[in-house]
Protein backbone atom coordinates (compact mmCIF):
# COMPACT_ATOMS: atom_id res chain seq x y z
CA UNK A 1 0.00 0.00 0.00
CA UNK A 2 0.84 3.34 -1.14
CA UNK A 3 0.47 4.89 2.83
CA UNK A 4 2.55 2.20 4.13
CA UNK A 5 5.19 3.02 1.81
CA UNK A 6 5.28 6.34 2.66
CA UNK A 7 5.24 5.82 6.30
CA UNK A 8 8.35 3.47 5.68
CA UNK A 9 10.17 6.56 4.20
CA UNK A 10 9.34 8.86 6.49
CA UNK A 11 10.48 6.73 9.10
CA UNK A 12 13.58 5.53 8.59
CA UNK A 13 14.65 7.98 6.43
CA UNK A 14 14.57 10.69 9.28
CA UNK A 15 16.33 8.18 11.38
CA UNK A 16 19.41 7.84 9.10
CA UNK A 17 19.53 11.74 8.29
CA UNK A 18 19.06 12.19 12.17
CA UNK A 19 22.15 9.87 12.42
CA UNK A 20 24.19 11.54 9.58
CA UNK A 21 23.47 15.07 11.56
CA UNK A 22 24.58 13.61 14.58
CA UNK A 23 28.33 15.41 14.20
CA UNK A 24 26.67 18.87 13.90
CA UNK A 25 24.44 18.45 16.64
CA UNK A 26 21.22 18.92 14.89
CA UNK A 27 17.99 16.71 13.55
CA UNK A 28 15.88 16.46 10.90
CA UNK A 29 13.94 19.41 11.99
CA UNK A 30 16.75 21.46 13.01
CA UNK A 31 18.50 21.01 8.98
CA UNK A 32 14.69 21.55 7.51
CA UNK A 33 14.27 25.18 9.70
CA UNK A 34 17.71 26.04 8.56
CA UNK A 35 17.61 25.34 5.26
CA UNK A 36 13.78 26.90 4.80
CA UNK A 37 15.26 30.07 6.60
CA UNK A 38 18.20 30.08 4.02
CA UNK A 39 15.87 30.15 1.06
CA UNK A 40 12.94 32.29 3.12
CA UNK A 41 14.49 34.87 4.58
CA UNK A 42 12.28 36.35 7.30
CA UNK A 43 10.28 33.54 7.32
CA UNK A 44 7.48 33.90 10.32
CA UNK A 45 7.49 30.87 13.29
CA UNK A 46 4.19 30.01 11.44
CA UNK A 47 5.78 29.54 8.10
CA UNK A 48 7.51 26.70 8.96
CA UNK A 49 4.96 24.57 10.54
CA UNK A 50 4.32 22.82 7.61
CA UNK A 51 7.47 21.51 6.41
CA UNK A 52 8.50 20.75 10.01
CA UNK A 53 5.41 18.95 10.56
CA UNK A 54 4.31 19.52 14.14
CA UNK A 55 2.76 22.38 16.12
CA UNK A 56 2.95 25.93 16.86
CA UNK A 57 4.30 25.00 20.22
CA UNK A 58 6.74 22.43 18.79
CA UNK A 59 7.96 25.35 16.01
CA UNK A 60 8.81 27.40 18.67
CA UNK A 61 10.96 25.32 20.51
CA UNK A 62 12.82 23.99 17.61
CA UNK A 63 13.31 27.32 16.54
CA UNK A 64 14.45 28.39 20.63
CA UNK A 65 16.86 25.63 20.19
CA UNK A 66 18.42 27.12 17.11
CA UNK A 67 18.33 30.43 18.59
CA UNK A 68 20.27 29.19 21.75
CA UNK A 69 22.94 27.39 19.33
CA UNK A 70 23.81 31.15 17.81
CA UNK A 71 22.01 29.59 14.24
CA UNK A 72 19.06 31.49 14.12
CA UNK A 73 17.70 34.92 15.10
CA UNK A 74 13.92 35.33 15.85
CA UNK A 75 12.51 39.02 15.73
CA UNK A 76 9.25 40.14 17.31
CA UNK A 77 6.64 40.91 14.03
CA UNK A 78 5.42 44.19 14.59
CA UNK A 79 2.44 43.80 12.65
CA UNK A 80 2.09 40.39 14.63
CA UNK A 81 3.70 40.41 18.31
CA UNK A 82 2.70 36.63 18.49
CA UNK A 83 5.07 35.42 15.40
CA UNK A 84 8.50 36.10 15.13
CA UNK A 85 10.49 36.76 11.89
CA UNK A 86 13.13 34.33 11.80
CA UNK A 87 16.75 34.41 9.98
CA UNK A 88 19.94 32.77 9.61
CA UNK A 89 22.89 34.09 11.68
CA UNK A 90 26.28 34.05 9.99
CA UNK A 91 26.94 30.85 11.55
CA UNK A 92 23.76 29.13 10.28
CA UNK A 93 24.54 30.37 7.23
CA UNK A 94 28.09 28.69 7.19
CA UNK A 95 26.64 25.65 8.18
CA UNK A 96 24.19 25.51 5.14
CA UNK A 97 26.36 24.15 2.97
CA UNK A 98 27.46 21.44 4.91
CA UNK A 99 23.92 20.72 5.23
CA UNK A 100 22.96 20.12 1.70
CA UNK A 101 26.20 17.95 1.92
CA UNK A 102 24.86 16.07 4.48
CA UNK A 103 21.34 15.58 2.34
CA UNK A 104 23.16 14.64 -0.44
CA UNK A 105 25.03 11.78 0.74
CA UNK A 106 21.79 10.44 2.12
CA UNK A 107 20.23 10.66 -0.76
CA UNK A 108 22.93 8.89 -2.56
CA UNK A 109 22.78 5.95 0.27
CA UNK A 110 18.67 6.28 -0.05
CA UNK A 111 19.27 5.68 -3.94
CA UNK A 112 21.94 3.36 -3.72
CA UNK A 113 22.30 0.35 -6.13
CA UNK A 114 18.89 1.95 -8.33
CA UNK A 115 19.69 2.88 -11.75
CA UNK A 116 20.02 6.80 -12.16
CA UNK A 117 17.07 6.60 -14.74
CA UNK A 118 14.89 4.73 -12.41
CA UNK A 119 16.03 7.70 -9.70
CA UNK A 120 15.05 10.26 -11.66
CA UNK A 121 11.80 8.65 -12.74
CA UNK A 122 10.67 8.38 -8.75
CA UNK A 123 11.65 12.14 -8.48
CA UNK A 124 9.73 13.02 -11.13
CA UNK A 125 6.32 11.04 -10.26
CA UNK A 126 6.99 12.12 -6.74
CA UNK A 127 6.74 15.82 -7.34
CA UNK A 128 3.61 15.17 -9.39
CA UNK A 129 1.97 13.34 -6.49
CA UNK A 130 3.33 16.55 -4.44
CA UNK A 131 1.62 18.65 -6.61
CA UNK A 132 -1.60 16.68 -6.77
CA UNK A 133 -1.89 16.61 -2.77
CA UNK A 134 -0.63 20.00 -2.60
CA UNK A 135 -3.11 21.48 -4.86
CA UNK A 136 -5.94 19.56 -2.84
CA UNK A 137 -7.90 22.43 -1.32
CA UNK A 138 -8.67 20.11 1.78
CA UNK A 139 -5.19 19.20 2.20
CA UNK A 140 -4.30 22.80 2.70
CA UNK A 141 -7.24 23.37 4.87
CA UNK A 142 -5.81 20.82 7.69
CA UNK A 143 -2.82 22.03 7.34
CA UNK A 144 -4.18 25.52 8.23
CA UNK A 145 -2.57 27.41 4.75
Amino acid sequence: MFICTISVFNRYGKQLLDEMLQPHSLDWRDLVAILVLEQIPGASQSRLIPFLQTDKANVTKILKALEEKGLINRKVNPQDKRNRACSLTEQGQSLAPKLYNVLQEWEAICFQGIPEAEVEQYKATSEKITKIMMADQSFNEREGQ
